[in-house]
């Protein structure tokens, strides 16, 4: 039953873990207004100014839970999977909200958030009963596909209360229908029997299903070919939607919830690209919406012109298509209308075919090219009978050597059968596969747009540092880098120390992406790259705060030259004060740029007292290379490299 799927317990969990993924996107934005003195950094400054255009589902989520400073601290075996390695923040605050939540109603049940808690989550069960329920349109917010990029992809938002009853309702109907899928189908299932086991598969498992077809035809020359479906969330078709629904329904064990088939139908009447999202490419109407989401140029793509090729529509703005980019229910209609494709391909039952789908990717292998292209052309129909548009497949000649490039190229996205082997002619040693590449004898690499990916990373993350100190910054050039290492460490291999790194896993971090690398020569190269390419810009961001710091003023502390052999903490603190008496340090006890560059000259003297006049230059050389001096930070080696974190130490999967 629905009803099963909105008790109290699993809203509340809901809630609290959308809550703690802001607290998450918060922290981010903390780390730089904690290092930069910008005002525009300044969050807090910026929250009050914009009072107005506040998120209302922040302002909601505020007045259901407890404030940020009342979260209860978990104790310390919750707070560790093992003696090891922390939880990730956003288990760690959702347990915490959660912990806060069961204390306040137990010891002060009126309080007014929890009033306002039980009110909400009791308009939520009211809400999946009451059969005039609707789902409001979501705002639609434009993400550019790369950085400068006007070309963009609709992100749609719905309200938290949306947002909550179709995720649940989303877990209720994935489970519902989960039985008719095809068990290659890897995205977007939930916990089920896959190879002898009982777990969520994800891409990984779609790389080991064609590792361990490939190990069957060991030496032996294999035909692959590829598709991938242009613009499948926004132009799949409402009325197919339907028809697939009611078809699974029909076909089920079970009889499903009349009220998680009314919100589906809900959740299709709130949203259609053409309504919804195709308006804004009218830009003398809608200049002002990419005004507001700073993209200059900004559209919206769409396949127009190969939908009037097809001639699926006769008027096109009178059918509804397209589902939400973001909504959770969109992942189940993909597998949904293309289990449908799946059945058409797999109805020869052919043993020697191997077929494997994530989302809306899939790829055919099979030993004989004729059969290859007989299935690919199965499949290609079968989505034009669902009203899907196929990227028009590209035949090639590996002969030609430039055929290599358009045969990676990002834009080359639907693939006719071709020759995976080595030692054939006009064939390719290597095929790709959701972010990996796999040769024909089992090594596996990652894909070049997967790596590129991860270094645009690793520079923007440098950039927003250095552009964000460019009006000031509140700590030191030591404090300003060990933050920066420590977050490009920890998005790149995990939380990683000197202390833990050999027993610590690869959590939420581009590592735990790529968890079925295995050692040879091809991704040893790949890897020592992203590191070399990691410390190419942890040294621009030494050279560049440097060079900015030497402009700077920096402070002296009182016991800087207690190292120096026969002076003590005292006359530390001592020589300080002399400094300032002689002008060479300010009142605050700093030492600027212009009195930096007149103490390096050779004929420079202190002038101190007869007391530290024997050590005057032993001061004087303390005074000049305290400046340049930079504290010693992990950040290099053996214990943070992405080679050690995949290869060297292989992680449990």
């Amino acid at each position: 039953m629905l009803e099963d799927y909105f008790s109290y317990k699993k809203i509340l969990i809901s809630i609290c873990k959308i809550r703690a993924k802001q607290a998450k996107l918060r922290s981010k934005k903390h780390l730089v207004h904690l290092l930069s003195s910008d005002v525009r950094t300044n969050y807090h400054l910026n929250h009050k100014k914009n009072q107005n255009k506040i998120n209302k589902d922040l302002e909601l989520l505020n007045s259901i839970l407890p404030p940020r400073r009342k979260w209860k601290t978990l104790k310390k075996d919750r707070r560790y999977i093992n003696n090891h390695q922390k939880i990730d923040s956003i288990q760690y605050n959702t347990e915490a909200i959660l912990e806060t939540v069961r204390y306040y109603k137990d010891k002060h049940p009126n309080e007014p958030f929890i009033i306002n808690l039980n009110k909400f989550i009791k308009d939520i069960q009211d809400s999946i009963l009451n059969p005039n329920f609707s789902l409001i349109t979501p705002q639609i917010i434009p993400q550019a596909k790369s950085k400068g990029q006007s070309k963009c992809r609709p992100i749609a938002m719905f309200n938290l209360k949306d947002r909550i009853i179709i995720s649940l309702t989303n877990q209720y109907l994935s489970q519902f229908f989960d039985e008719h899928f095809y068990s290659e189908s890897h995205a977007f299932r939930p916990k089920r029997f896959y190879d002898d086991k009982t777990i969520v598969t994800s891409h990984h498992h779609a790389i080991d299903s064609i590792l361990k077809y490939r190990s069957n035809y060991k030496g032996k020359k294999l035909y692959v070919s590829e598709c991938d479906i242009s613009k499948f969330y926004d132009s799949v078709n409402h009325t197919i939607v339907k028809k697939c629904f009611k078809k699974l329904i029909a076909q089920s064990s079970s009889s499903i919830d009349s009220n998680a088939e009314r919100i589906f139908y809900k959740y299709l009447d709130s949203y259609s690209f053409v309504h919804n999202v195709k308006i804004y490419n009218n830009k003398k109407k809608y200049s002002a919406y990419w005004e507001q989401h700073k993209i200059s140029d900004g559209h919206f793509g769409w396949i127009d012109n190969e939908l009037k090729e097809l001639k699926y529509y006769k008027n096109i703005n009178r059918n509804r298509i397209g589902v939400p980019q973001g909504g959770a229910i969109s992942g189940l209609i993909a597998n949904m209308v293309l289990h449908f494709a799946d059945i058409d391909l797999l109805k020869n039952k052919d043993n020697k075919l191997h077929y494997v789908r994530f989302c809306d990717d899939m790829v055919i292998i099979h030993p004989y090219k004729k059969q290859c292209k007989e299935y690919y052309d199965i499949y290609t129909r079968s989505l034009k009978k669902l009203k899907l548009v196929p990227h028009p497949s590209i035949n090639f000649n590996f002969q030609n050597r430039n055929t290599f490039k358009e045969f990676w190229s990002e834009e080359t996205k639907s693939k006719s059968p071709y020759k995976w082997s080595y030692l054939s002619k006009n064939s390719t040693r290597w095929i790709g596969f959701v972010g990996y590449e796999i040769s024909y004898n089992n090594e596996i690499r990652v894909r070049k747009r997967s790596l590129n990916k991860e270094k645009s990373k690793q520079r923007e993350l440098v950039e927003l540092t250095l552009s964000s100190l460019k009006n000031g910054q509140r700590k030191s050039r030591d404090t300003v880098i060990e933050s920066v290492c420590n977050r490009l460490i920890g998005m790149s291999v995990g939380r990683v120390s000197m202390k833990n790194f050999t027993q610590i896993e690869n959590d939420f971090c581009w590592a735990k992406g790529f968890n079925r690398l295995s050692k040879n020569n091809h991704i040893a190269k790949q890897l020592k790259n992203l590191d070399k390419y990691r410390s190419k810009q942890i040294a621009r961001l030494k050279r560049e705060l440097s060079s900015a710091n030497n402009k700077k003023e920096v402070f002296i502390p009182k016991f800087l030259f207690s190292c120096i052999p026969k002076i003590s903490i005292f006359d530390s603190e001592e020589i300080r004060k002399e400094l300032v008496s002689l002008k060479i340090l300010t009142s605050r006890f700093k030492l600027t740029a212009l009195k930096y560059d007149e103490i390096c000259e050779d004929s420079f003297n202190l002038k101190l007292s007869n007391k530290y006049l024997v050590n005057e230059r032993l001061i004087l050389k303390t005074l000049i290379s305290f400046k340049d001096k930079e504290r010693n930070v992990n950040y290099y080696g053996k214990p943070f490299s992405y080679y050690f974190n995949l290869i060297e130490k292989k992680p449990p999967y």
